[in-house]
């Protein structure tokens, strides 16, 4: 059977079906001819795309509840579910509990988050207090991939110290917080952790490296990729949407000791950072010479 609309008058009381915006077009699709190979869900996902990009279903609204587009449509649940899932797979709409199926805006930008850290006391903090572990972290042994050996000066293939956690805030997003060291500067450092290797969480561990190690500076950079199966799942991605990886760099007399990477959706974070100003000498003023005799 073709997927097809049982069309009525809209009333001002239906709060899905009711008087359009101004300038919005309420999308009528045609019946579609029953000779076509398409699936079902898929079809039905067409007609909810157009209805979506011809602004009938709002940014920021509900599409109506799976029910409704079972009346609406005459196809069975299963229909409507894969259809949904499809679109949000595509990143036009999300599912938010309890306020049901809401329609993406594809330009909206996520919040931000000031990327730091602070130093009282002896004490590094990151200013991340609203994230809880959900879970006890995991520690296990990585070995150095190529560019790791790139970044610490160590062999591929050396063991690293490995600390991963998954953490959620107050609003139910998620991330993986991961720690690693490599065995070579656990024991250049005479560090607790060569002998338990249970590393602590990220600032706890700067704190002991400036304590026992002098002052250290540090590097972060941003980049992508898409998620694998198991994150996806952790972190409750989106289909469509790739992870944003922040990687910071704990560093000592020019020394790297340290790779901390925070993996979270990147349609929920927009990292910001200070930009410092380096140039050269201002204009108008001439660097000094010696004057020789």
């Amino acid at each position: 059977m073709a997927v097809h609309r049982q069309h009525r008058r809209p009333t001002s009381t239906d709060m899905y079906a009711g008087q359009s915006p101004k300038g919005v077009t309420v999308v009528t699709p045609q019946p579609i001819p029953q000779l076509t190979s398409l699936p079902m869900w898929r079809q039905l996902a067409d007609h909810l795309r157009e209805r979506i990009a011809s602004g009938e279903f709002r940014v920021g609204q509900p599409i109506p509840p799976e029910r409704r587009l079972v009346d609406e449509y005459g196809v069975s649940l299963t229909v409507v579910r894969q259809a949904v899932k499809a679109l949000v797979g595509e990143g036009l709409l999300s599912v938010r509990r309890p306020f049901g199926t809401i329609v993406r805006d594809p330009h909206a930008r996520p919040p931000t988050e000031h990327r730091g850290l602070s130093l009282d006391q002896g004490r590094y903090g990151d200013g991340g207090d609203q994230w809880a572990d959900t879970g006890t972290p995991m520690f296990v042994r990585t070995d150095a991939a190529v560019w790791h050996a790139e970044l610490f000066g160590i062999p591929p293939g050396q063991p690293m110290l490995t600390r991963e956690v998954l953490q959620q805030d107050q609003g139910g997003h998620r991330r993986t917080v991961r720690l690693l060291m490599p065995f070579s500067v656990a024991a250049d450092l005479d560090t607790p952790w060569l002998d338990d290797p249970h590393l602590p969480a990220p600032t706890d561990l700067y704190t002991w490296l400036h304590a026992n190690r002098g002052p250290l500076s540090f590097t972060e950079s941003v980049w992508a990729r898409m998620p694998v199966a198991d994150e996806a799942t952790a972190l409750r991605v989106t289909g469509g949407t790739p992870l944003l990886i922040v990687s910071r760099t704990a560093h000592t007399d020019q020394r790297a000791l340290t790779l901390e990477e925070v993996r979270r959706p990147a349609d929920q974070t927009e990292p910001a950072y200070p930009l410092p100003v380096t140039g050269p000498t201002p204009a108008g003023r001439r660097p000094t010479r010696r004057k020789t005799r």
